[in-house]
């Protein structure tokens, strides 16, 4: 090693040469920690970031063990000295011995704390990460009356704990994944050995070792990832923040996909019966349990087709109406300024609009948003002649039965192939709806998940090899 530069000869690295080296890696970061110590003579280096660092455990248990060792002995020429350190002065923090010292910044960045020695290749990890997050909580999507109340946390660690405490199984196995080239985000792979399939676990793991994905943030980020090619109208990942709806998935044979710092989990392959399944199903009769889940069906349907129905039947059909309701629909008509396509579709983009701003305001005042844009907008526009009363009704009745699917998120996605349903009624009638009911059929029976059938009608979709 020349003294000019502080340049590695033969493996080891001087300390001026470490203290640059991360300097150039981090620059003049307020948070990067670099101690000289000394140790019983040898000149040392204490390394760490202390924003992901618990600095306090580190004061204690590293610092001071250190500066109270008797700094007037030496090692025997035979010690390994980092290994003798780790034994005599930190027994009481976990660590490791490694020699690769080019990934030193991003062990630190993992939360580690790194001692090196003046001419030692050998570099003492000590594993004194700072392990803050959310408390575990009430889940705020997925309530329900009788079951857990415990969610999920934005802690991968927390949430592999609250599985592994609903299944006490040693099959149950946790994959560790790095995703993301900038962010290096951490995701695990859950799921019951011998029970799913391997070639479905062996699909994911290449997608996730070909993602060419920059910044990872939150699950919903990989559900693209997970997603077959082409166009899809209908969500093929399920995610859910409940332990127990996705410790159910596991036992369904399915594989739980895991993000840091994301508190909704993944589960693939997703079939469309799954969201319609709500946790509480199995907690319950399991009659009622059915006709509920009926129910749901039933509401998913009339929150696609009942506004194209009503466009349809008013516009094409009015003589499947009965008189007196026919009657009492053009007298709420009369002297309504707009055709009754631009009157549904004005009601539904008023109440995306009042959906949205009511998500997005704060928590304080988001229901009284949704109040009066609901009661007193809804009433100002029948008083003002700009949609009849029963306009209101259908595009009403047709939102609240868009929120009884327990996934927000599948909810979410049919809102446009609703619109799509409205505009082929106004153009076709009856015969535009059952056109646009035949093409989401026929797509559905076309998607295929991890080689699993969207529509598992005939056959066990977690059971069936992908082609």
């Amino acid at each position: 090693m020349t003294a000019a530069t502080g340049q590695p000869q033969g493996g080891n690295y001087s300390l001026a040469y470490v203290q640059t080296m991360m300097q150039q890696a981090f620059g003049n970061s307020v948070d990067l920690i670099m101690n000289p110590l000394n140790i019983r003579g040898e000149y040392a280096l204490l390394c760490y970031l202390d924003t992901m660092t618990n600095s306090e455990y580190v004061m204690d248990n590293v610092l001071k063990p250190i500066t109270a060792a008797d700094q007037s002995m030496d090692f025997n020429v035979s010690d390994n000295k980092l290994d003798y350190i780790k034994r005599t002065y930190l027994s009481a923090v976990a660590g490791q011995i490694i020699q690769d010292r080019s990934q030193l910044a991003a062990m630190l960045l993992q939360g580690d704390a790194a001692l090196l020695l003046e001419g030692s290749p050998d570099i003492l990890l000590l594993h004194v990460k700072q392990l803050t997050s959310r408390a575990v909580d009430e889940p705020s999507t997925q309530n329900v009356v009788r079951g857990p109340k415990e969610a999920f946390s934005e802690s991968a660690t927390t949430n592999i704990s609250l599985i592994r405490r609903r299944i006490n199984n040693e099959s149950l196995r946790f994959e560790k994944h790095v995703i993301g080239s900038k962010t290096k985000t951490h995701l695990y792979l859950a799921y019951l050995d011998g029970e799913v399939e391997s070639n479905v676990v062996q699909q994911i793991r290449d997608k996730l070792c070909n993602s060419n994905m920059i910044g990872i943030f939150d699950s919903g980020n990989m559900e693209k990832l997970f997603s077959p090619k082409g166009f899809l109208l209908f969500p093929t990942t399920y995610n859910s923040e409940r332990p127990d709806s996705v410790c159910s998935c596991l036992l369904d044979h399915r594989v739980a996909v895991i993000v840091d710092g994301s508190p909704f989990v993944l589960t693939v392959p997703a079939v469309l019966s799954d969201f319609f399944k709500s946790p509480e199903d199995q907690y319950q009769w399991f009659m009622f349990g059915a006709v509920i889940r009926l129910m749901r069906y039933v509401a998913f349907m009339l929150s696609l087709c009942l506004p194209a129905f009503y466009v349809a039947i008013t516009c094409f059909h009015q003589e499947l109406i009965p008189t007196s309701l026919l009657a009492s629909i053009a007298a709420q008509r009369e002297g309504i300024p707009f055709p009754t396509v631009v009157e549904v579709i004005l009601m539904e983009f008023t109440f995306e609009v009042l959906r949205e701003a009511s998500t997005r305001m704060p928590r304080i005042i988001g229901p009284s948003i949704a109040i009066a844009g609901a009661v007193v907008l809804g009433e100002a526009v029948v008083q003002a002649g700009l949609v009849s009363n029963i306009n209101v009704i259908v595009v009403a009745f047709t939102a609240i039965s868009g929120y009884v699917a327990p996934v927000y998120t599948f909810g979410s996605n049919i809102r446009l192939f609703r619109h799509m349903l409205i505009i082929l009624s106004s153009v076709l009638g009856l015969f535009g709806v059952v056109c646009g009911i035949a093409f989401m059929l026929i797509h559905l029976s076309r998607i295929e998940t991890f080689g699993v059938p969207y529509l598992p009608l005939f056959s066990q979709p977690a059971r069936r090899k992908a082609s």
